[in-house]
């Protein structure tokens, strides 16, 4: 079953999302969304109360967990009737922090994908939220999908698969792309994001490699040449008017080998592109 994990705030990012996986829910043949709501208190909002904390009696956090409950029913209620098809949904009130939260639904449920709206204001910000996206992007054991807040679904087409081709061995994390082919199967743009190494598709070691790995997929090799290597992924993907952005898995993932910094000044650019980190 092609299940899909939405952690949820209610806020406009979520509602974005929610907006977005209505087009993407009936391409990839979706079959069960799971959405969570993380309903973690701080110790010190029951304990400490403060400027920033109001301190919250056993009633208040009661009132607080049915009011989730209920907000988490009506918008259940809400996607049902925008998906238009039968998919199954299932609602998550975890009493642990966000990344925890999702840990414990990827292993008890195994969603084949995790969905998280990003904020272009937040990230450049270096929120709370941010750091939460980084860290469950990088902590996931399963796919997680990043949709800017202000894109609204295309059907995904055509995809940029940024890769290292300094190392041959490197191109085998293309074999993670593998299981995706059925449920989403668009065009593959390759961009060599190595300027020392330059090669293109008619190079019979990357040839033969690249053909080995992407037999079922049509694809095309591409040599960046911007020294940013973030800068010149984000501008190839607007020239060439791609519907996501792949990274790879591991090591060899350009967003693997990025500090946190650069991460959050990476996706707060990224404005206009979904980005897929595979695991």
């Amino acid at each position: 079953m092609k299940t899909l994990l939405i952690p949820v705030d209610f806020s406009e990012i979520s509602g974005n999302m929610l907006r977005y996986i209505v087009g993407f829910a009936a391409d990839a043949k979706v079959e069960r969304i799971i959405l969570l709501k993380s309903a973690y208190i701080s110790i010190y909002a029951e304990l400490l109360p403060s400027a920033d904390f109001v301190q919250l009696s056993a009633d208040d956090i009661i009132d607080e967990r049915k009011k989730t409950k209920a907000d988490l029913d009506a918008l259940c209620h809400k996607l049902l009737k925008k998906l238009g098809q039968p998919i199954k949904i299932n609602i998550a009130v975890s009493e642990l922090p966000l990344l925890r939260a999702i840990h414990q639904v990827i292993d008890q449920e195994h969603p084949y994908m995790v969905l998280l709206g990003s904020d272009k204001t937040v990230l450049e910000n270096d929120s709370y939220m941010a750091e939460q996206i980084i860290a469950i992007a990088k902590t996931s054991t399963v796919p997680v999908l990043i949709v800017p807040d202000c894109v609204t679904y295309e059907k995904i087409e055509l995809a940029l698969v940024p890769c290292d081709f300094a190392v041959m061995a490197q191109l085998e994390a293309l074999l993670g792309i593998h299981d995706r082919k059925n449920w989403l199967h668009p065009r593959l743009i390759v961009l060599n994001t190595n300027l020392k190494k330059q090669v293109s598709e008619k190079d019979s070691q990357v040839a033969s490699v690249l053909a080995r790995l992407l037999a079922d997929y049509r694809y095309q090799v591409f040599q960046a040449e911007n020294k940013d290597t973030v800068k010149g992924i984000l501008e190839f993907a607007d020239e060439h008017k791609v519907h996501l952005i792949i990274a790879l898995p591991g090591r060899y993932s350009f967003f693997y080998n990025l500090t946190h910094r650069n991460i959050t000044n990476a996706l707060a650019l990224n404005a206009a592109k979904p980005v897929l980190i595979l695991k």
